[in-house]
């Protein structure tokens, strides 16, 4: 996979890459639609997780939701370099 983009820390997930680029162009846009959505919706009820932490609350569900974000944040640069080498062809 080309690292177009330069992405610092982007994981060599090689089922995930075929996965995507698989995927027709329209599909992997509407996809990082919905996942610039999820980000936003995450980001959301981590405002709210801190204010509970804070409280004494447990860690276990913004751990979670934490990991989920990254592992979006990883497939948003897989999909954007495979965008990428698309339009180079």
């Amino acid at each position: 996979m080309n690292n177009y983009y330069k992405f610092n820390n982007l994981s060599d997930d090689k089922e995930s890459f075929e996965y995507f680029n698989s995927l027709p162009t329209n599909i992997l846009n509407t996809y990082l639609n919905d996942t610039f959505y999820y980000i936003e919706t995450y980001l959301e009820e981590f405002s709210n997780v801190f204010k509970v932490i804070f409280n004494g609350s447990d860690y276990d569900e913004f751990y979670y939701s934490c990991k989920s974000l990254i592992e979006e944040l990883n497939n948003i640069k897989i999909i954007l370099n495979i965008l990428k080498d698309r339009d180079n062809e």
